[in-house]
């Protein structure tokens, strides 16, 4: 019996469809006997799209069978400790080794000398790949792990979960910063994926402040359900953006530092410029995909480009109604920073821009906060992180 779809989503646990029925966690919930027969029945009949468990907790989503609707369900329960884990009852395979023992100091000796005797053509190469670097701790826990905690698992409704969430976000300047230097290297460091999971970050700010009302696909892309690594705009700003930096320090002459994600003393909201120039400046980058053949003159009559003229028709400026306009400011107020430099990059041209924080904008970041409360926190809460 094997549930269409089924994903296991928590790493603690992993489990193979082709052993595992529901019937198997009756143990768990022995009062629930008719809701486990009930399980078993959808299961059988493919109604179960996927379920997931850990530590006292099942999700799932099942396939009403009268509609054409999905039913998102969660089952608690306290287990006693005299149950077996999943790690007793499926123990992992012993660690295989291909050595009966570990080698002593005189048996490389002895490799050594054997070497040796073969003269000049001998030699030592390591064929494996070196080992990863370890994962480092982050100053803070995730949003997966507040909501594993005992504290809020105990949390009597979303009001009791959502004061647990507050308490354990929480973040001190120490910590900030701290989190800045472990995710350096952004979408290529997996830290700086787990810091970000789950919470709200600059690059989303716009859409929340600019958004007239609260959608279904406004919620599911600010919680990444939307894979956008296909996406030709995205994947050519992410593979130009060296090239944006590059253009930048060669007519600047100055050098960018490379940063992680800052992220608000609430712990909730984040950004991650793409560098760090000075004590007092950030970098912002963009690489327009629908521009990238025009220079920056031919690109600002487009009335969806980023940048305008300026009223004295000197230069450009960055439209304050703009998504990247309140990306920017958030960066420069989690950062501690008072500029940014703004680059945006074409094959054919370069604009730098230095903008200054608007002090008026720090209205907004209750208001984010607020915002992620309100609509994405009860979301998470379902399952749908």
């Amino acid at each position: 019996m094997t549930p269409k779809n089924s994903v296991l989503n928590k790493p603690a646990f992993l489990f193979k469809m082709a052993t595992l029925s529901i019937a198997s966690l009756l143990s768990y919930f022995s009062e629930e006997k008719k809701s486990i027969k009930k399980g078993e029945n959808h299961c059988k009949s493919d109604h179960v799209e996927s379920f997931s468990y850990h530590e006292g907790i099942l999700r799932g989503e099942v396939q009403a069978s009268m509609k054409k609707k999905v039913y998102k369900v969660t089952r608690k329960s306290n287990t006693s400790l005299a149950n077996q884990s999943v790690s007793e009852l499926f123990p992992p395979p012993k660690r295989y080794s291909a050595l009966t023992r570990t080698p002593t100091h005189a048996d490389r000796s002895a490799l050594y000398d054997d070497l040796k005797r073969y003269g000049r053509f001998t030699g030592l190469c390591w064929l494996l790949s070196p080992e990863p670097p370890a994962i480092s701790k982050l100053p803070m826990p995730s949003i997966e792990e507040i909501m594993y905690s005992d504290e809020f698992l105990r949390a009597r409704g979303i009001q009791e979960q959502l004061d647990c969430l507050v308490r354990s976000s929480k973040l001190d300047e120490q910590k900030i910063v701290r989190i800045s230097e472990i995710t350096v290297g952004q979408r290529n460091n997996p830290v700086w994926h787990i810091a970000r999971r789950g919470r709200l970050t600059a690059s989303n700010f716009g859409s929340v402040l600019n958004a007239k009302r609260v959608t279904p696909s406004l919620l599911k892309r600010l919680l990444g359900e939307y894979n956008l690594s296909r996406v030709k705009a995205i994947q050519w700003g992410v593979d130009n953006e060296e090239e944006a930096i590059r253009a930048f320090t060669l007519k600047t002459g100055k050098s960018v530092k490379e940063t992680g994600i800052w992220f608000d003393s609430s712990g909730i909201l984040g950004a991650s410029p793409d560098g760090i120039v000075d004590d007092k400046t950030v970098l912002e980058t963009k690489c327009p995909y629908t521009e990238r053949n025009n220079t920056i003159e031919e690109a600002v009559k487009s009335k969806t480009f980023c940048l305008e003229k300026c009223e004295s028709g000197q230069g450009y400026a960055l439209k304050k109604d703009h998504v990247y306009w309140h990306q920017v400011q958030g960066e420069m107020y989690f950062s501690r920073r008072k500029f940014c430099y703004f680059v945006v990059w074409t094959t054919k041209d370069v604009a730098i821009l230095l903008i200054e924080r608007d002090d008026t904008w720090a209205a907004n970041i209750p208001r984010l906060i607020q915002f992620y409360y309100d609509h994405l926190f009860p979301k998470v809460v379902e399952g749908e992180l």
